[in-house]
């Protein structure tokens, strides 16, 4: 039986109300239960955003998660955080944190800015030097297997939302959705990675793909008001 994410969300509002009180500014929910493309291994990504964050917090939090719902094979994780911290994060990772985030409880449009294509360029100028780095140095040093093209693949897929923003101005959530409206072939192909098996024989010309998507972005994204 299909895990009942909402109830179990609402659940862990309850909880964080009954601790936190009016400290407790907003509870969402992110990633792909969010998206309805959960499987039975996803992680639940629960967005939990107080006043402002101390040590002490951590703890009541932990406690909190440790005595909720079982969650069937399910680990939560997510963010954790508070709103004046989040006031002074850096914008291109606010960026897909703002367009990811369905909120329960509360929400952060009063205090943070929406989201703006250059935002989206920025964010997409840190995800690809950060995927081009990790993709080269393991290349390199280490060895490339499917299940690292694939967590890249996934990380690519939030590279690729951004890359549609920077250029459209529309926000695509969805993996398929975002494969139907992506132009280049080669980005389709990489988007492809985040939930398609690779065979070993693939790795190769997959890595190589990926590559020469982050290379393209990183010029892409180096224009001022690049679209």
């Amino acid at each position: 039986m299909p895990f009942a994410i909402y109830p179990w969300m609402n659940e862990l509002i309850r909880q964080l109300q009954r601790v936190f009180k009016h400290r407790l500014q907003a509870v969402g929910l992110q990633g792909s239960f969010r998206r309805g493309e959960e499987t039975p291994q996803s992680d639940i990504d629960a967005v939990v955003i107080l006043d402002k964050l101390t040590a002490q917090d951590i703890s009541f939090y932990k406690d909190i998660l440790s005595h909720m719902p079982p969650t069937h094979a399910h680990p939560v994780c997510g963010f954790f955080g508070g709103k004046e911290e989040l006031q002074n994060w850096p914008r291109a990772d606010l960026f897909q944190f703002m367009q990811d985030t369905q909120w329960l409880c509360g929400g952060l449009t009063d205090v943070l800015p929406p989201p703006a294509c250059e935002d989206a360029r920025q964010a997409v100028q840190t995800a690809a030097g950060t995927i081009y780095h990790a993709l080269v140095h393991t290349w390199v040093h280490g060895q490339l297997g499917p299940d690292f093209l694939k967590s890249l693949g996934k990380s690519a897929f939030f590279m690729l939302q951004a890359a549609h923003y920077m250029r459209t101005g529309r926000y695509i959530a969805t993996k398929q959705q975002l494969l139907q409206a992506l132009s280049k072939p080669d980005e389709r192909e990489i988007l492809r990675l985040s939930f398609t098996p690779l065979s070993q024989e693939a790795l190769p010309g997959a890595a190589a793909r990926l590559l020469n998507v982050c290379r393209d972005l990183l010029a892409e994204s180096a224009r001022p008001n690049a679209k």
